[in-house]
């Protein structure tokens, strides 16, 4: 489980607040990267408030190592086998319709790429609504908050 340590700077409608966090290498990774609001060596993320935080509260914000695997499988993995794909069926399906198969492969797999991105844009509008793949405020962390 990755869990970050950050300060709740408001609280919204649903069980739910947003959490200042300093910013590391792994969220760079991260497929959820686009819903949090970073700026810089902060960033804000939008998370289930489980332990009941309140404005100013120091907490763990935590998701899940599967979680994390299936995002990353999403954002990263699906493009590159949507480009293998797409160019194996142009370079397979393009000589039948008159076209040289190594164009046919590029139109193919760019094709296909930019098919596998609109998916992913309309996956990441659901799992931004759904609760599974939200961080969760899992735990108030005793003393001053962080600088």
């Amino acid at each position: 489980m990755r869990q970050e340590e950050g300060i709740v700077i408001k609280t919204a409608s649903h069980g739910r607040a947003w959490v200042e966090t300093v910013r590391t290498s792994a969220c760079e990774g991260c497929a959820s990267k686009g819903s949090c609001h970073a700026s810089g060596k902060s960033m804000e993320v939008c998370a289930i408030n489980d332990a009941g935080a309140h404005i100013g509260d120091r907490v763990l914000v935590s998701i899940g190592t599967g979680t994390l695997i299936k995002m990353s499988l999403l954002a990263y993995i699906f493009p590159v086998f949507a480009l293998m794909a797409g160019a194996a069926a142009g370079n397979t399906l393009g000589p039948a319709h008159g076209m040289n198969p190594s164009l046919a492969a590029g139109i193919g797999g760019f094709g296909a790429l930019a098919v596998s991105f609109v998916i992913i844009r309309f996956f990441e509008g659901k799992i931004a609504r759904g609760d599974s793949y939200t961080p969760r405020i899992t735990r108030i962390l005793p003393g001053a908050p962080l600088a």
